[in-house]
Order: structure tokens, then sequence, then C-alpha cells
């Protein structure tokens, strides 16, 4: 419950002719402030003196008995109004009664400050939750003795303070992880929080002699880092249109202001703008100092005490904030019992202190369940990144600043590493970084990350890549010519970012295990200087790499560690215990993910079983720890909620709720509640797929690889193909993408079904690539595996395939060989549609090198098969292949008989691709003959049919064709509008 405070606050209105009568108060002032000033040591015997003086000169003993008796047991409000900047500039805080001490920190009463009672109508109060932001600056440029503050300690301070109120819903929390002055604005306006902390340097400018009118900075951080100091003025605008009530200035010299003007100087600025509350620092104040106050004006204000209320607790709590302290300033100097003037320096400027932050009368919505994680490509990311913000600042610095083109980012499981790599990765990707990212785990799962890069080419590049590959003489030179032209296209900006290399890495001599992934590093390495930044994550150092480009992630911080424990949205009895977390978080070295799954595994303990629990924790090694953890959280699971984690390994990538159930279909609960216990005891990661618009399920690599060892992992044949049937049945039916269907290939494959992967291989992926130009690819990768089938027609086809690819490439002696092997096999089983396709292939050979005769002698061999088995779609296929010789040979009478018979099926079969193309090619019988209008015409027709069916390198073509027949026309603007 808050506290009771009387409602008739004692308004002290000091005389405004008070300094002129009393010369002696402003001389006592100043003086004090050039110690504070000089950093000199002042004690409560200077401030009792200048205090006692100040409550002499108001005179106001009747006045205060009177509103002390009236006020009884509730506390007063006192507050100081004056409208004059000179007034307002006197030490109020220190005012010293002789009956019960400086009334700045005494409990019987409050102490505050307003420039004059405003008629002002409040704006309506919003109901909760309590919306708070710490906002942090800490530019890299500060003196890294006297100007680092310690934001992580503040951080945690301010969380521990929170947290239970959060947990209950009472109150949400923003702490972002850089300083910029943009930053601030952005969330003013997106997060719109009631209560503002904002900690850093602040500075008042006030030099006469120049004749500027005075004014205060806060020192942001720039887009480098570095310090970027901005004016009152500035940062007030920022506030215009928040829903801000509450300012509080944990800057030096935030509260300062000048004599001779009321509305300089940010804390005035600020509630000048209409800011109900703003606390500013009238001098400047130990960080120490800093961080106590608002640790204690938190806890207050989440109590839901009244602004003043919280500030009285919180100056209190500074009386000595040396005390207890480990920093070397008290052990130097031996003041940890001394005030150091530091409790009055926080002053508040309010019109009326008893007005509330927000309505607390709501009711709140206690955060349940957890947050879904995030993914770059393949790799896990956590919701949001937290915390280590002064490693984050500096590696981001770095990289930007060109510092760094690599960074190996190294440390112990669960401390962040790959969390602290992918928010690297994203910041670069905001500045126009491509990111390749891939999270190693074996070689087949490098394998479907080399085929994305393969397939992330421009149809420019890809013809580079199949004419260069070949003359690559190993793996680094393979892998050096595919990045170096993904850096050309992507303007030499790419961040290849690779994880969990401990997976690969031998255990004794730490060298990777793995010829290729080596390859692929020190072919990044070559080409640092073009544009290309390398980030990679391990547990443990690459033997001989850079001392410069290691970073050695040390313990989260405590702060940090809080953060975590906020994700896990942990229930508010959590936190009812004092320093429970911090012996977790000592437990555990600040291991996150620890966290995760020890919240998980205490869920059904007693205090007794946790304590027990926790220390055999403390006596074990980090990763002993995660599997003991691991092991009590699946103690607990029903035999259902075992069987079902045990199973989910059957799908190497993450599936909506259906193809979970597609595993559990012979269970008697319900796989959704199953499923969300697991995800609940971090067992099974979530994920939103913002594409498909679906929520994704898939065990935690970490998981899978601890249910392996305990040998936990049950999968049958009849799971693997009931898995693969999902995949293939997402891809028929929702997902048909390239993506996916290499997917179902690798289900497939897993389930030993090579015969049904191979063939929908060739029915679904073989034809992509192809059209994409991917011919060195399919004939390195793919086909040959496939050519090797027991399938004698899978066989035929991929070797007519394999000749396909050779033809592209112009090897048609090659190409011609394969296309007779397939020939030879499809004549033998008796497959007459393969018989007829291959034949149509090997007329492109012979077309090619101008022998039309036997080109036209095997489209007629192809032309009869397929009249003969009804395939309408390669006749029309065929008979504009026949259309070509004809052309080719100047007979364009014949050409064209063959293109109308062509065209006649596609139109019948509803084939639109084939229609336009057939249109496109008679456009070009006209063209030839000088009937421009007529092929204008045929253009047209192909050019509507293209656009509607979508093909864009199709669409390019027949308009170049367009502007080919306007050129020969000599409408020279037409042509050129095409």
């Amino acid at each position: 419950m808050p506290s009771r405070v009387h409602e008739n606050p004692l308004i002290i209105r000091p005389d405004s002719q008070l300094l002129e009568r009393h010369p002696g108060l402003q001389h006592a002032s100043n003086v004090l402030m050039l110690k504070y000033r000089a950093k000199q040591l002042v004690t409560d015997e200077e401030l009792q003196a200048l205090g006692q003086y100040l409550w002499q000169v108001l005179e106001i003993e009747n006045d205060f008995e009177q509103a002390k008796e009236k006020a009884g047991t509730a506390i007063l409000p006192i507050i100081i109004e004056s409208d004059q900047a000179a007034i307002q500039q006197l030490p109020w805080e220190i005012l010293h009664s002789p009956e019960i001490g400086f009334l700045g920190k005494s409990r019987t009463c409050t102490l505050s400050r307003r420039i004059a009672k405003t008629e002002s109508v409040p704006a309506p109060l919003e109901p909760g939750p309590l919306r708070v932001l710490l906002f942090t600056s800490l530019p890299d440029d500060l003196d890294a003795e006297k100007g680092r503050l310690n934001v992580e300690e503040e951080q945690a301070q301010v969380q521990e303070a929170l947290m239970p109120w959060i947990a209950k819903g009472l109150v949400e929390l923003e702490m972002p992880d850089d300083g910029r002055f943009s930053t601030l604005q952005e969330q003013l306006k997106t997060f719109q929080p009631h209560l503002v902390f904002l900690s850093g340097h602040g500075h008042f400018h006030h030099q006469p002699h120049t004749g500027e009118a005075p004014y205060s900075t806060f020192l942001f951080e720039s887009e480098i880092g570095s310090s970027e100091p901005i004016p009152e003025g500035k940062i007030a605008e920022a506030f215009i249109g928040s829903a801000v009530n509450c300012v509080v200035l944990s800057a030096c010299e935030s509260g300062k202001a000048s004599s001779d003007f009321l509305n300089n100087g940010l804390m005035r600025n600020l509630s000048q703008r209409g800011i109900a509350h703003v606390i500013g620092m009238r001098e400047s104040i130990l960080d120490r100092a800093g961080i106590l106050f608002a640790r204690a004006f938190c806890d207050a204000i989440a109590r839901q005490e009244r602004i003043d209320v919280a500030l009285q607790a919180a100056r209190e709590v500074i009386t000595t904030p040396l005390k207890e302290s480990t920093w070397k300033d008290s052990e130097i100097t031996g003041l940890s019992e001394l005030s150091l003037g530091q409790w009055c320096l926080p002053s508040l400027i309010s019109p009326e202190a008893s007005q509330p932050l927000i309505d607390w009368n709501f009711s709140p919505q206690v955060p349940t369940g957890k947050l879904n994680n995030q993914s770059l490509k393949s790799i896990t990311l956590p919701p949001r990144f937290l915390g280590r913000r002064s490693e984050l600042r500096q590696l981001k610095s770095d990289l930007q600043r060109g510092k760094r083109q690599q960074l190996l980012i190294i440390g112990p499981g669960g401390q962040g590493k790959t969390a602290l790599a992918g928010k690297l990765a994203h910041d670069c990707q905001q500045r126009g970084y491509e990111i390749l990212a891939c999270s190693v785990r074996s070689e087949d799962n490098w394998q479907e990350f080399l085929f994305e890069l393969e397939l992330q080419l421009n149809p420019a590049n890809v013809e580079r890549y199949n004419r260069m590959i070949e003359a690559a003489k190993d793996e680094t030179s393979k892998a050096k010519l595919l990045l170096r032209l993904l850096l050309q296209q992507s303007e030499n900006r790419i961040v290849l970012f690779l994880d969990n290399l401990e997976s690969l890495q031998n255990p004794d001599t730490l060298a990777l295990e793995s010829p290729v992934i080596t390859a692929w590093i020190k072919a990044a390495q070559t080409l640092l200087d073009q544009g290309l930044l390398l980030l990679l994550t391990s547990r443990w150092q690459l033997p001989n790499w850079p001392d410069a480009d290691l970073w050695n992630l040390k313990h989260a911080s405590y702060g940090d560690f809080l953060q975590m424990a906020r994700q896990q949205r942990l229930p508010s009895k959590f936190f009812q215990e004092p320093n429970r977390l911090h012996r977790v978080y000592q437990t555990l070295h600040g291991n996150g993910r620890g966290l995760e799954f020890f919240i998980a595994a205490i869920e059904q303990m007693n205090s007794n079983e946790e304590a027990a629990f926790l220390e055999k924790l403390a006596q074990a090694e980090a990763e002993v720890q995660t599997d003991m953890a691991l092991a009590k959280i699946v103690e607990h699971l029903s035999d259902q909620e075992q069987e079902l984690l045990e199973r989910l390994p059957a799908y190497h990538t993450a599936v909506p709720l259906e193809g979970v159930i597609k595993l559990a279909l012979d269970m008697e609960q319900p796989v959704e509640s199953l499923l969300a216990h697991l995800c609940n005891v971090s067992l099974v990661e979530k994920y939103h797929d913002p594409h498909w618009q679906a929520d994704q399920y898939q065990c935690s690599p970490l998981v899978v690889s601890w249910l392996i060892k305990k040998g936990k992992v049950s999968l049958n044949h009849g799971l693997l193909y009931a898995s693969a049937e999902y995949q293939h049945y997402l891809f028929d039916w929702e997902r048909k993408t390239l993506e996916q269907a290499i997917i179902v290939h690798q289900a497939w494959r897993t389930a030993g079904e090579k015969e049904t992967a191979d063939r929908f291989a060739l029915d679904t992926i073989i034809a992509p690539l192809n059209l994409r130009g991917l011919y060195q690819t399919l004939l390195q990768e793919w086909l040959p595996d496939i050519c090797q089938s027991d399938n004698q027609q899978i066989q035929a086809d991929a070797l007519n395939q394999t000749g396909k690819q050779r033809y592209h490439l112009g090897e048609y002696g090659v190409a011609l060989e394969y296309y007779q092997q397939s020939l030879t096999i499809s004549k033998k089983i008796g497959d007459k549609a393969g018989e007829g396709t291959t034949l149509n292939n090997i007329s492109q050979i012979f077309g090619a090198r101008g022998d039309y005769d036997q080109a036209l002698n095997y489209l007629q061999q192809s032309l009869v098969i397929q009249q003969e088995i009804g395939d309408k779609a390669r006749e029309g296929t065929t008979l504009n292949n026949i259309s070509q010789i004809f052309d080719a040979r100047g007979d364009y009478d014949q050409a064209l008989n063959y293109l109308k018979q062509s065209l006649v099926i596609q139109q019948e079969i509803e084939d639109k691709a084939g229609e336009g193309t057939t249109l496109n090619n008679i456009s070009q019988i006209f063209q030839a003959r000088g009937n421009y209008n007529q092929a204008l015409n045929y253009l047209q027709q192909s050019l509507a049919i293209i656009q509607e069916i979508g093909d864009k390198a199709s669409e390019g073509g027949v308009l170049n064709n367009i502007s080919t027949i306007f050129q020969a026309r000599g409408d020279y603007d037409q042509a050129l509008n095409y």
C-alpha cells in the first residue's frame, strides 16, 4: 500500500526580495556550488549550516508547526514555489529545521519545487501497466577512468526493483541497447513510456562573457559511438506528444539552470513543456549515488507511491552512497560512511506532486507463455537481444570503422555467443549488408547452405559461375569464386556468419575436422579487404587465429542475467524471496540457457528440493549443469510427453503444429497440450514464421544432442517416413517453393526412401535449377547419384537431364553420349514418353551443329511417338521445334505451318507459356518477311499472355522484339520506349 500523504501541502513562497535582503545567502550558495564543481568533499555539517540559514530567512516556524499539526500522522508535502529564477537556484533541498533536521530527506515530509501554480487541466490518466523506459548513453570517447558509467549495474538495480511488479503485469520495462538520440525519439513514439530515466552525462553551459544564453546539453551516442551533445530544447521537443508524465534525469548538472532565466536548463525546459514531474541533479553526482537513487526510486514507484514520496525515499538511500561499496573511491579515500553531499542533489519540479503517473485502477494482464524465438537462416536466436551493452557497442563500432573485418567470438555454452553475433549481423543488415548465415552442425547441413548460396546468384553471375567453376582447383578456389560473385552483386557488402563451429572441432587439437569449411574460412579471409565481414562463433579458439580478431565472451553480468530471467516470464512468486535470482546467477555463472533449463527443472520442486538441486549444480561443471537440468526436466515429463519429445528429432527443420500431430496419431492425450508443456520447459522451440503466418516447432539442437547421448531418440522407419510424408504434403498443398522441395528431398533420403527422393528431385528440383542456369551444380551435386539409381526409369531420366546440362554448356559430344544412353534404356523398358523426349533433345544437338536433316529426322521420330501416346504438351513443343528447323533453312511457309499446328494444340490444352512462346516465334516469321504489322500483332498477343502468367524473363525478350519492329520502321521514340 502507498504511504498516506496529507492532502493540503505547505506551500512556501519566498519573498521576491529575499536575496537583496540577505546577500550572504547567494554567496554561501555559490561557495557550495563551486565545491561540487571542483569535486571537493561536501560534509553534512556544511549543508546543515546553509540549510539552517535558509530556514531562518524564511521565517516559517509557525506555518510549519500548524501544517504539521493538521497533517497528523500523514506525510506533509512541502512545496517551494517561486517564479524568480535566482530564488529557484538556491539549494532548497537542504532546508534544515531545528526539530526535524533536513526536510529533503525526512520521513515525515516531502520537499519539491514548482515555478508557479498553473490552472491548466491535466490530461486524463492512462490505465496501467506503468511503462518505464531506462535510457542510458555511454559514448566510446569518454574518459576511461572518470567518464565511464556503470550502466550494467544501474540496469540490474532497476530491474531487481521492478521485476516482481513486471511479473504481476503491473509494470513494463524497456532498456534499449544503444544511446542514440534517434533511439530515444523512436522509443518515445513506439513504447510510449509513462516514466523515463535519462541516464548519462549532462553539462550546463553558462559563459556570460560570450553573450551566449545559458543552456544544457546531454551526451548521446553518435552513429559510430562517439559523443553527440544534444541541446536541451531539441531533447524537450522529442517529448511533445508522448505519454510521459515523469522524467528522471540521472545526469550531472541536469537540474542546473541560470539565475537569470526560468526557462533554461534541461530540467526546467522539460517542465515548461508540460512534463508533470521532472527530477534532475543540481550538480555533478557520483555514479554510485545515481544507481542507488534509481533503485530506491523504482522500488517506491512500483509500490504506487507519489512522486515526491518516492523522491524522498531515494534521497535517504544515498545519504552514504559509498557504504558497502567495493569501488576504489571508497578504498582510497576512506569516505564510505560520509554523505559526500550527494543526497540533496536530486530535485523535483512539479506543478502538482500528487498527480499519479497512471490510473492504477486496472486489471493487470500477467504475461504468460514464452516468447517465440527468432531465426537468421538456419541459426536460432533469442526472441530479442539482451544485455552485453559495452561489448556490443565496442564490437559494432569496430566493425563500422573497419577496425575489424573478421571476428571469432568464443566462450562457454549458454553465454550468448550466437545472440551477440546475430545482433551484430542484424545491425550490419540494417546498414545494407547481405547476410550469409549457417549454423554448422554437419556436412549435410553445410551442403544445403552452399546450395542456398548458389541460388542467390543472378543470371549473369550464374553464367560466370558455370564457366569458371571447372577451373577451380580446390575447395578454397571454389569458395572464393562463389563469394566474389556474391560480393559483386551485393555492392561489396556481405557478412558471412558461421555459428556453432565447435561441433566440427577436434576436442584435442581444436582444429576443424571439415576440410570444406576450413577452405571456406580461408577463402573468406582473402576477401576481407573487398568488403566481406567474417563472423564466427565457437566454444574454443581456432588454431592460429589472431588474438586481435578474437573476442572471449565472459560470463554475463547480473543485469544481463536479470533480463534473461525477465524474458522467461517467471511467475511473481519467484521473486518473493530476496536474493533468490542472485544465488542462481552465481551457481550458473550467468549461463542464460542454463537458467532456462533450471527454471523448467524446478517447476515441481518445493523450496528444500530446489536448494538441494542448486547445491548439486554449484558443484558441477557448466556442461554437466545443463545435462543435470535436462535430466530433471525429462524426469518430470509424463510418459506421452517423453514419447513425443523422443519422436520430434524426426524433423530436421521446424514444422507447424499439424506436422507434430502427424508423429503422434497414436497418442491418447491432445498433442497441443503435450507440445505446450514441452515448449514451456524449453525442450521444444517455438517460432513464428511471418511469411507463412504460422507458428512452427522444433526440438532444440542442444536437446537433440542430449537425447542422442542418452539413447533416448526413437526414430524408426515409420516415424521418418511419416515426417517425410508430411513435408511432401506441405510442398504439394501449401509451400510449393524450391526451399521446401529441398527439405522434402532430404526427408525422403533420411527415411531411407532413395528411389522416392530421386524421383522427387527429377520432378520438382532439377527443372527449376536448370531454368536458373545452375548447370554445374546439377552435374556435380545432384545428377551423378541419381544416374546410379536401380530404377531404370529414374536412371534414364537422370541421364537425359545430364545430357541437357552438357548441351547448355556447349559440350554437344558429351551431351549426345548421355542422350543415347538414356534412349537405350527408354527403349528397353518401353518408356515411350521418355523415348520421345530424348529424341527431341538429340535433335537440338544436330540443329546446333547445323545438320538440319538429322535434326528433322529425330524430331519427326519424336513427333510420331508423342502422337501415338497422346502426349499433347510434348507434341506442341516438338511441332514448335520442327518449325525452327524450317525457319533456319529459310522455308517460312513450312515453319509457319508447323507453328500454327503447335498453337492450336497449346490453346486446346491451355498451355499459356507454350502459347506465348509460339506467338512470339510466329511474329519472327512475319518480321523476316518484312510484314511488320502482322509481326507486331502476334508480339502484342504474346506479351499479353506472358504478362498474365508473370513470366518476367520472357516478357523482357518480347519487349525487346517489339522495339526491334519499331526500329525497323524508323520509329525510334517508340523503339526506345519499349
